[in-house]
């Protein structure tokens, strides 16, 4: 994943916060800039500015862009607006970077390990700010140095829990506990402690890179 440093703005209800991954390992100088945007949504458009680089599309329904670096830089600067009709409604910045978090070196076997959910929170599809539960695990096999977990609910989207870019240690005896707002599914996963999480995902991260070990499970009974 690649260093980034976000912030939001709100105005009249809307919030915005920004995310960017790469969209492919084989193509660094592109990435996939998110909105994760709170509040009204009907009706809003997204207007993608940068320094350097460019996106496409500069201009779109979605809450999404991919922006391409400049060729003669590895750092950028970005940003959105958020524009309802004749009216900008919010507006996020963030500082983008190509470097990546460290992977195994080429050639290096990756350790095998698997991620267990034992303490399985309960269902509740909705979730939400006020819901909460306990949740934590185990981690059995070649377990390296320097590696957390992090955990997903899943409600209309998967979101980061409890809080975004939240990383839980691992204990001596391998076992994990946090807490998580409640959802209908509930995933973990053992990541690099230098990974840079999303905080809202349609799809969660493949078990390469930084990500050694991935569990899904449905929610336990309400």
């Amino acid at each position: 994943m690649i260093l980034v440093l976000g912030a939001c703005a709100n105005n009249k209800d809307v919030r915005v916060q920004l995310d960017a991954h790469h969209q492919t390992p084989n193509e660094p100088s592109r990435l996939t800039v998110q909105a994760q945007v709170t509040g009204p949504q009907s009706g809003l458009r997204y207007k993608w500015f940068s320094v350097l680089g460019e996106f496409e599309p500069q201009d779109s329904d979605a809450p999404k862009s991919s922006f391409f670096f400049s060729p003669n830089s590895s750092r950028d600067h970005v940003w959105v607006e958020v524009w309802r009709e004749n009216e900008r409604v919010a507006q996020a910045q963030l500082d983008v970077s190509m470097d990546r978090a460290p992977e195994l070196p080429v050639g290096e076997p990756r350790p095998h390990l698997q991620i267990a959910i034992t303490q399985i929170p309960r269902y509740d599809p909705a979730g939400g700010p006020d819901t909460r539960a306990d949740i934590g695990g185990r981690i059995t096999g070649e377990l390296p140095k320097g590696y957390s977990v992090i955990v997903y609910a899943r409600a209309d989207a998967w979101y980061i829990q409890p809080v975004p870019y939240a990383l839980h240690p691992i204990q001596p005896d391998n076992t994990w506990t946090s807490w998580t707002h409640t959802g209908s599914s509930y995933a973990a996963l053992v990541v690099a402690n230098d990974y840079k999480p999303l905080t809202r995902l349609d799809v969660l991260p493949a078990v390469e890179g930084g990500v050694l070990a991935r569990t899904i499970v449905r929610a336990g009974k309400p």
